[in-house]
């Protein structure tokens, strides 16, 4: 490999403008991950600063913020034709610039194509922490079924409490700006100040993300109180088949709130899709106790690989 300009893929930066040409490929070969949104890619600029290059029908995508000096990061690359060939595409990229390759929240899938491509050339490490939790929006709308009576039971309680004074709806414009405050609020309530950092670039998000939640394709609700916010819940289609429980945040002095919001969210929005991806635990341990006690159809398995 030389370094040769032609050997370079063309990243540029992800508008608005660019996220339907992105949905072609994501949909059809993201496999239902949240990290092949291109809603997500949008949005969480400020944290992985994502770039994408379409290439002979081709989509790849740089982790502009996650490259170092001594790698280039790349999601897996996704397309019709051998993927194989796709990974060398990527490799030719990185040794254009002298460094080496690193993948990122590989499935599993496409981690045994990249050993088969390139056997014993990369460190493969599963990282739990990145796993997706898929359930499907029939059991989540409903709680159906043994495992989730306690789940019934406790969305019960809550309307037993508050009755007509708790209204839910779908979220619109309207909303926003209490949404905001009530989210402003929720991260000044939050215990534990260790992820405030995260809470923070989360709420610029979710900011970033109502300014254009139509032009999103992103859909949710909003919970009241006595006519006040003490809840909301929104996400979007990952593909026909998937959708992606973006963001859920309840007043956690209201007992049963979340799981209020969890089964409304997917009732009201993601019934036009077979399976709901209620994304990673990110190594948070209670978080991984609650997604687990829902219990998941199955996790989405992420790996991450590195050029030896």
């Amino acid at each position: 490999m030389n370094n040769s300009e032609n050997n370079k893929l063309e990243f540029k930066q992800i508008t608005l403008d660019d996220l339907q040409k992105i949905y072609k490929y994501t949909s059809r070969f993201g496999e239902g991950s949240c990290q092949h949104s291109p809603v997500s890619m949008w949005s969480l600029s400020e944290k992985y600063g994502d770039e994408y290059c379409i290439e002979d029908d081709v989509l790849y995508v740089l982790r502009r913020n996650l490259c170092g000096d001594e790698y280039r990061v790349y999601l897996a690359p996704m397309g019709e034709g051998d993927i194989k060939e796709h990974f060398k595409r990527i490799m030719t990229d990185a040794a254009s610039y002298g460094e080496k390759v690193k993948f990122i929240s590989l499935t599993e899938k496409c981690k045994d194509a990249l050993i088969e491509a390139f056997p014993a050339e990369f460190t493969i490490e599963e990282n739990i922490d990145l796993a997706e939790y898929m359930f499907t929006t029939k059991r989540m709308s409903t709680f159906s079924g043994n495992s989730l009576r306690k789940r019934r039971s406790e969305a019960n309680t809550f309307w037993n409490i508050y009755g007509d004074r708790a209204h839910i709806k779908h979220i619109t414009p309207e909303d926003f700006p209490e949404i905001l405050k009530f989210e402003k609020k929720w991260i000044e309530s939050k215990a534990d100040k260790s992820y405030l950092y995260a809470l923070r670039r989360e709420s610029r998000m979710i900011d970033k993300q109502l300014q254009h939640f139509d032009e999103l394709g992103l859909s949710g609700i909003v919970l009241r109180i006595d006519g006040v916010v003490q809840g909301f819940g929104y996400g979007g289609k990952l593909s026909d088949t998937f959708y992606d429980a973006i963001i859920e945040k309840g007043n956690r002095e209201i007992p049963h709130i979340y799981k209020v919001l969890r089964l409304e969210s997917v009732k009201q929005c993601a019934m036009d899709c077979e399976y709901v991806n209620m994304e990673e635990d990110v190594g948070i341990e209670g978080l991984r106790a609650l997604k687990n006690s829902y219990k998941p159809e199955y996790l989405l398995h992420k790996f991450i690989a590195s050029y030896k």
